[in-house]
């Protein structure tokens, strides 16, 4: 496809713009642009070789001017184009001037192979970064291939930039992964490459592949305090070792980090807090708080601290700890709108609306503060499970005074929810009747099952993804044999009944003999999901990861890690 896009590329005769400005000494019309000096040397020496032409490419300023030098060459040299020309033109093409992947890789593809060993390795390695940063990956492993034809030895740069670019094929990326740790890790290794690698782990939710990332990339990992990028790409493993409930190790890579001397800075404190909050471990949070120095501690760690006393259900030292920060009257301030959501948070959770409602009036008061819908829909999603709808409907017409299209969406959701607990249907139906005219859709919910090999099931309400559609009737008459189950042990199947998108994706693993479920979920679990795993949990002896919107779950034996605080 590439050679038919190049000779297509270089067949095709380009149209001379219709300004002529400048004129020969004969007083023949002289092309503009680059085309202009190829007239002129013609002029001056008689001809215009394959070395002028090359030289003159490398001055080009878009793919116009490459094609029209393209052109050039194709017409002069019949078709014929030398190699080193087409060389050059691909790295400019490449480079930050031209920036066209496409047209980068369509001139590589070009050179003949006889030709391929005499390429400098700096061209092959311009189109490999240029197609990687556009994601273009045909290209990128167009220009990889092409480097070890040349047997060239690889860089981690180099599988970093294939792998990065998108391949479509996850056994060529562990592949190609796999052989890159056979190489021994410089100590001089751009953190950029283990950033790369850790993105894609987490995309395809493998932490086993990330922790041979970690372990490989040993040598660099010891972080210095002015290394940003290491900085980052620490604070990146230890989000992923939370999120993937590998708490164990994620509290080895922070004592690693506090060996380094580099524990204290926020990047790393934060993302240590923000995966401890997902947990609701909020003793060891409020124990790390208080090494942290006053100069350091920002409104993200005091979020993070909030949240995991909101999600462990200890609203008295969310109280206390946010009692002591306005007490304290740090400039700038240190508590942001968001700190005081994490704190209505912890309160609406526990069913104290009238303490919730207080914290928003004490931000409302702070002209820093204020308030916005999210705080709203924060204490409109526990009224459905306390039957609160006095102040249900309060949060509603605030969220309706300052949503966006998006949170009045899921605020109509909600609300319908809410007079559905109350037993009012008729108000419930009205809600959803209500939304749909005025062309409120709510955001769609996504479950995404982790097979353990990399690959990955997209899951929605009553929807199961095509690839897996030869197992639909599996998937039913599991989901038929729950339903019977949990009706028979007085636990609700509404969220069976319904095919949310969990059940489908639960059904379709134990199907599959997995005895670990890992599942990410867009939006946080509903109560009937989350009450319905559990008790799965216990009839198919198996334990679920589930990682939803606001915090991880690790289901086993009939038991949440959340104690049901979510």
């Amino acid at each position: 496809m590439l050679w038919g896009v190049a000779r297509s590329i270089l067949r095709h005769s380009l149209p001379w713009p219709a300004s002529r400005a400048f004129v020969h000494s004969s007083g023949r019309t002289l092309r503009k642009g680059l085309l202009k000096y190829v007239d002129l040397a013609e002029e001056r020496d008689g001809y215009v070789g394959g070395g002028f032409l090359t030289g003159l490419v490398r001055k080009a300023n878009d793919s116009r001017e490459v094609r029209e030098l393209l052109n050039e060459g194709a017409r002069r040299f019949n078709n014929t184009v030398p190699w080193q020309f087409l060389a050059a033109a691909a790295q400019v093409s490449a480079g930050p001037s031209v920036n066209d992947p496409q047209l980068a890789g369509t001139l590589l593809a070009r050179i003949p192979p006889e030709n391929i060993p005499h390429v400098h390795e700096g061209v092959f390695r311009a189109v490999l970064g240029n197609a990687s940063k556009h994601k273009n990956s045909l290209v990128a492993i167009k220009a990889f291939r092409l480097l070890v034809a040349r047997g060239l030895p690889l860089i981690p740069t180099d599988y970093a930039r294939v792998i990065h670019s998108g391949i479509d094929s996850l056994d060529e990326e562990t592949r190609l992964m796999n052989q890159l740790f056979e190489q021994p890790c410089p100590h001089d290794l751009d953190p950029r490459v283990i950033g790369v690698l850790l993105k894609r782990c987490n995309a395809r939710h493998e932490f086993d592949l990330a922790r041979k990332v970690w372990q490989w990339a040993a040598p660099r990992c010891h972080a210095k305090a002015d290394d940003h990028e290491l900085r980052f790409v620490t604070a990146q493993y230890l989000l992923l070792c939370g999120r993937t409930g590998n708490m164990a190790v994620a509290r080895q890579v922070w004592e690693d980090a506090k060996n380094a001397g580099i524990a204290h800075l926020p990047i790393i404190t934060g993302s240590m807090l923000s995966i401890l909050a997902a947990h609701g471990a909020d003793d060891e949070v409020l124990r790390l708080i208080k090494n942290i120095p006053p100069s350091s501690f920002n409104s993200h760690m005091l979020t993070a601290a909030l949240t995991a006393c909101s999600h462990s259900g200890n609203v008295d030292a969310a109280r206390a700890l946010m009692d002591q920060i306005e007490t304290d009257n740090r400039q700038p301030p240190v508590a942001d709108i968001r700190s005081y959501t994490a704190l209505v948070d912890a309160f609406a959770r526990r069913g104290d609306f009238t303490s919730a409602l207080a914290i928003i009036e004490r931000a409302k008061s702070q002209s820093h503060i204020g308030e916005d819908d999210v705080m709203w829909i924060t204490v409109l999603g526990p009224c459905r499970h306390f039957k609160n709808l006095p102040v249900a409907q309060m949060a509603f017409d605030a969220v309706k005074r300052l949503g966006s299209p998006e949170q009045l969406a899921s605020a109509y959701v909600l609300m319908s929810d809410v007079h559905k607990a109350c037993g009012d249907l008729s108000a419930a139906s009205r809600m959803q009747q209500e939304r749909l005219e005025k062309g409120l859709a709510k955001e769609r919910g996504t479950v995404t099952l982790s097979m353990g090999n990399g690959k990955t099931h997209v899951f929605h309400v009553r929807e199961i993804p095509p690839e897996l559609s030869h197992a639909s009737s599996a998937i039913h008459r599991k989901l038929k044999e729950w339903s019977l189950w949990l009706a028979a042990c007085g636990v609700s199947d509404e969220s069976i009944q319904c095919q949310h998108s969990e059940k489908l994706a639960l059904a379709y693993a134990i199907t599959q003999g997995m005895s670990h479920v890992v599942l990410r979920k867009n939006l946080r679990i509903c109560e009937a999901c989350h009450e319905a795993s559990k008790q799965i949990t216990v009839l198919e002896s198996i334990s679920i990861h589930h990682w939803d919107r606001s915090r991880v779950h690790i289901m086993q034996d009939g038991k949440c890690s959340c104690n049901d605080r979510y």
